[in-house]
């Protein structure tokens, strides 16, 4: 019996391996561009044959037709390498937040207390506009800066704001702010309040008590027309759109760690969030602004994205994901991505088939950077398979089972199950030698090296690297100026894709000069063969 029972299990065994090998060929097939391309074509030649060709066809063949032709028509622009100067609207000079509309010990005979908001504005209202005793939204900039103490680029939002609500309290109609408007406004919103909760305030619709998605839409479209580091997208109307979906889709990954899609204000007070905004304001090279709002950091992930999105309906596919990091990923993981990974804004019907864009950033950061709270316990999530919690034996090993079988495939050698189990576990020292929680990969003196295991589950490549590295390379990683794995990854990768475009530019260029070459040949072969034609013979 027990025979029987070991050439079952052995059967079984081939059977599953035979399975796991089919897929990754048919993936494989699948992924490969050729065939993509020849089936794209039998698709639009069936198309063509079945379907008249209408006006609206022709335009969109057009245009598929130039994208295909101009690269740089369907991905961003380059960050530009000149140096820009910073149009200021506001002061420059830093300011300490005012907390009191007029202090009570206030001295008479008419003297101005600058900490007294009622006396900073009136000296604004002097001498910005000292006819009309009002301020328009062009010239409210300072009280926003100075008064408010909000970045510059909040000028527009904040001015609407207070606009709205005083003309639904008073059932008015008003399209400038008065100095009664501002005190009304400061003594019920701001007066009351810490910096965080004004800010949390401002940023929320008056009647909810959470920040959606869409609340950080006037202030990201406002830094895009104010900020000169963004000044070479104003052109680029899609990329500003896709700007301000990354910038606001990092904001929910950092700051709404439940992933509901709602910000509270607990969460901005354990945020860097109000920081960052304050950053980005001064800083002139936006890039060094790595939390959330870096162009690179933009470019980046959405060049990934566009590499995978083939049939570009802005949806990333099992098949696309499996090609991420040259097919890295293994298929169970890919699975499990799409079946259990958190979602920045819930999840819709048929959203096991897809990633959106929003989605396959919040998988980007996670891979990429394995570091962090947010990333650990996203992939926890993924691997935990009977979301109990608990990462035990069983579901380490059939992710595992994967692993090892990629590996005799492409020749490496086989590092056997408990061999890796047991390094993982010294390195990550968990309180339960019988399971894994997420709190153990969190620990301060491993959180740097516990995202180890998650690559020995699912991810090939990072495991290979992760086995044959170089302690001096880790070393110099330790000593660099990067504060993160992603602002290392980000870096790297497009510096890779500008020296890629930079090369193609050069192949480019000299097709041209060959091209002019060749054609200045021809008309001096052709001057030539005239000029023996014209003589007289002898």
């Amino acid at each position: 019996h027990s025979s029987y029972q070991a050439f079952s299990t052995q059967i079984v065994l081939e059977i599953m391996a035979a399975a796991i090998k089919m897929d990754e060929l048919l993936v494989a097939w699948l992924g490969n561009d050729t065939v993509y391309e020849d089936v794209r074509k039998l698709v639009e030649s069936y198309r063509a044959a079945t379907d008249p060709p209408t006006h609206q066809n022709c335009e969109k063949e057009s245009e598929d037709d130039n994208t295909d032709d101009s690269p740089r028509g369907v991905i961003p622009p380059f960050y530009p390498k000149e140096a820009r100067s910073r149009r200021r609207r506001c002061n420059d000079q830093p300011s300490t937040p005012l907390q009191t509309w007029m202090p009570a010990a206030q001295s008479g005979g008419g003297i101005v207390d600058l900490t007294s908001v009622r006396d900073q504005i009136q000296l604004i209202i002097e001498e910005v506009s000292p006819e009309t005793k009002s301020f328009s939204v062009e010239n409210f900039c300072r009280v926003t800066k100075e008064v408010f103490n909000f970045p510059s680029y909040f000028n527009v939002p904040l001015f609407d704001r207070i606009i709205q609500l005083w003309n639904n309290k008073q059932g008015n109609s008003a399209s400038t702010v008065s100095l009664s408007m501002l005190k009304w406004f400061w003594l019920d919103e701001m007066e009351p309040f810490d910096v965080s909760e004004r800010f949390f305030r401002l940023l929320k619709q008056p009647d909810s008590n959470y920040i959606a998605r869409d609340d950080f839409l006037p202030y990201i479209k406002e830094l895009l027309n104010d900020h000169p580091g963004l000044e070479f997208l104003s052109n680029h109307a899609e990329f500003q759109e896709k700007y301000a979906v990354t910038v606001i889709t990092r904001i929910f990954y950092c700051v709404n760690k439940c992933h509901s899609g709602k910000i509270t204000l607990r969460q901005i007070r354990r945020s860097d969030l109000l920081g960052a905004f304050h950053q980005v304001d001064d800083e002139e090279d936006i890039n060094k602004v790595t939390r959330y709002f870096s162009y690179e950091h933009f470019y980046v992930l959405y060049c990934r994205f566009w590499e995978l999105d083939h049939d570009r309906d802005y949806r990333i596919t099992r098949e696309d994901l499996l090609k991420y990091g040259d097919h890295s990923l293994s298929h169970m993981i890919v699975d499990r991505i799409f079946d259990a990974a958190p979602r920045p804004f819930g999840k819709s019907e048929d959203s096991k088939e897809f990633l959106s864009y929003e989605d396959f950033i919040f998988f980007m950061l996670s891979e990429e950077d394995k570091a962090n709270e947010v990333s650990v316990r996203y992939w926890f999530t993924c691997v935990d398979v009977d979301g109990d919690g608990k990462l035990n034996n069983m579901e380490m090993r059939s992710f595992y089972a994967v692993q090892l079988h990629r590996m005799q495939c492409m020749g490496h050698e086989i590092v056997p199950f408990e061999d890796m189990l047991c390094q993982m576990m010294d390195m990550i020292k968990p309180m339960n030698s019988d399971f894994l929680v997420a709190e153990d990969f969190l620990q301060q003196e491993c959180c740097q090296v516990s995202g180890a295991l998650f690559d020995a589950l699912f991810n090939l490549n990072k495991y290979l690297m992760f086995e044959q590295r170089d302690p001096f390379v880790e070393r110099q990683k330790r000593e660099d100026e990067f504060e993160t794995d992603w602002d290392r990854f980000a870096c790297i990768d497009y510096n890779r894709l500008a020296m890629e475009e930079e090369a193609r530019e050069e192949e480019a260029m000299e097709i041209d000069w060959v091209t002019v070459d060749d054609e200045d040949e021809d008309n001096e072969e052709f001057s030539g063969m005239a000029a023996l034609a014209s003589e007289a013979p002898f």
